[in-house]
């Protein structure tokens, strides 16, 4: 055995060679691209064969149920057009809230919001529809505060809403937009009125072609029968009766006869304290 060395011996250093520290990091980056060259494509494999994300659901709240399909698939899509450039920022939710703002089914559009990353969720106010305003064009319908909605039918292919005849103010270029003048404003009170009546089924036309003249309303049943209402609801002259009392002598005819018009009127004048009628 060799002496172990004492204190007092010198200490011995071992000097590597120049090229020593070059090949070193040579086998230490050769190691490393071995190590990627199987990595890597094991990563990509792997990201491959994950399954994509789910696509975007846009969720309508409380979608009422008269939507029209189509309608309902536009605004859906309108939302996904939206948000397809920055689909988790705000400004992409941003810009889908302006476009469901402007597509006329939802007045107010309070938010547009993602509940999670594959959904998000459209908030806001429908419109209500009540009423087809008639013009060569067509049948527009419009909701309960005169807007027109995006829905125009040939004359005779609407729903069974009643019918504005007679407007003299041409139609809202844009869906969503009141129609102007007091013209509709009159028709959809006169509307309301009859709205919740067992026989409103009967008044199938509001006729408003006197009230740019002498601001009366007129009635048509699907009878064929024209009343003579006078003006609109709220809006009565000192010369004609109050509305209610309008509304009880269509009550009372329509309790006797089963009909409004008594079946086979052809004019009713509901104008003054006797009811005329022929």
């Amino acid at each position: 055995m060799s002496p172990a060395p004492s204190a007092s011996d010198p200490v011995r250093t071992t000097i590597l060679p120049a090229w020593a520290a070059p090949a070193a990091w040579t086998v230490a980056l050769a190691g490393l691209a071995v190590g990627l060259g199987i990595w890597v494509p094991r990563l990509v494999d792997q990201a491959a064969a994950r399954p994509l994300p789910a696509p975007v659901r846009v969720v309508l709240r409380e979608l009422p149920p008269w939507l029209p399909a189509d309608e309902r698939t536009a605004i859906e899509r309108t939302v996904l057009r939206a948000i397809a450039e920055s689909p988790f920022d705000r400004d992409g939710l941003v810009r889908a809230r302006e476009a469901v703002a402007t597509c006329g089914w939802m007045p107010e559009v309070t938010q547009v919001h993602r509940r999670d990353v594959d959904e998000v969720v459209v908030e806001g106010t429908w419109a209500v529809p009540i009423a087809l305003v008639c013009d060569a064009e067509g049948e527009h319908l419009i909701d309960t505060r005169g807007r027109r909605l995006p829905r125009t039918y040939p004359a005779g292919k609407g729903p069974r809403l009643v019918r504005i005849w007679g407007v003299t103010m041409p139609r809202p270029a844009e869906f969503g937009a009141r129609w102007e003048g007091a013209e509709v404003d009159a028709a959809l009170r006169m509307a309301a009125l009859v709205a919740e009546r067992p026989w409103r089924h009967q008044v199938t036309r509001i006729d408003m072609s006197g009230f740019a003249s002498s601001g009366t309303v007129s009635l048509v049943t699907d009878g064929g029968c024209a009343i003579a209402w006078g003006r609109s609801p709220g809006d009565e002259s000192a010369a004609e009766v109050p509305a209610m009392q309008k509304l009880a002598a269509l009550q009372l005819a329509f309790d006797r006869t089963g009909r409004i018009d008594g079946g086979s009127r052809e004019a009713m004048d509901l104008r003054g304290d006797f009811t005329l009628a022929r």
